[in-house]
């Protein structure tokens, strides 16, 4: 599993506010419930509620949503279900807390239709895209070393990795050449996934989290081995020496 990193979610005003405004929801839901003394159903569709958004969480802070996507989705369109039943029964009613566990539920169901909108489109679409251009650490391919070894502003140091562009260019210009048999004096961790170019066939493919034996730590490209067995070469702002 993923290390959770919080900086996923802080470093993103989408996800940030997104999780802020369902918490909000939450709390005045159970708030209002808990005053007016309901049993029942009311407290499933709230606790329902709090692992959904806990859950949503923790897959934005590995890093995981594109693996759960399909049971993400399940759960926010049940949801959805419970939430608009819980407006019914609350909206047109003479308590005080009732209208504002009808006003918690508004507010949940509100973040759940973009939710629904934002984790249902695909990678590379405009929403998506556009959810990612928000985050707050995200590298200027222009400005700064590209992911294969393209301009540079300035040297990175081996084990400091920066936060990879999702287009990955065809390494073109490579010159790291896989040896049969080197020393593997190093080891890494890879920070993100990495899919080879289909074009080269020096490159290797790896999972974010998954530790590689690397022979040289200089250069854009270290070779590198994975437990089991395959060699290749992989692009070292992807890895963080261990």
């Amino acid at each position: 599993m993923s290390p959770i990193e919080f900086s996923l979610i802080a470093g993103n005003p989408f996800y940030l506010a997104t999780l802020g405004l369902s918490l909000i929801g939450w709390i005045i839901t159970f708030a209002g419930s808990a005053a007016a003394g309901r049993t029942g159903v009311n407290w499933f569709y709230i606790i329902f509620e709090l692992f959904l958004i806990l859950g949503i969480a923790a897959a934005i802070a590995t890093n995981s949503i594109k693996y759960y996507r399909f049971s993400i989705l399940t759960f926010l369109g049940a949801s959805l279900v419970f939430i608009v039943a819980l407006i019914s029964e609350k909206i047109n009613s003479d308590l005080a807390e009732d209208q504002a566990v009808a006003a918690g539920a508004i507010f949940l169901s509100l973040v759940t239709f973009v939710w629904i909108f934002s984790f249902g489109s695909e990678e590379g679409s405009i929403v998506v895209n556009s959810i990612n251009s928000l985050a707050i650490n995200k590298v200027d391919r222009n400005t700064t070393q590209a992911v294969h070894g393209f301009a540079q502003s300035g040297p990175i140091s081996p084990g400091i990795a920066m936060v990879p562009t999702s287009i990955q260019e065809p390494s073109i210009n490579n010159t790291v050449v896989v040896t049969p048999n080197p020393d593997y004096a190093y080891k890494a961790k890879a920070l993100y996934d990495y899919q080879a170019n289909p074009d080269d066939q020096n490159e290797l493919s790896f999972s974010k989290g998954e530790i590689l034996d690397i022979a040289d730590n200089k250069g854009k490209w270290w070779q590198a081995k994975k437990t089991d067995g395959s060699m290749g070469i992989a692009p070292s702002n992807y890895l963080q020496i261990i």
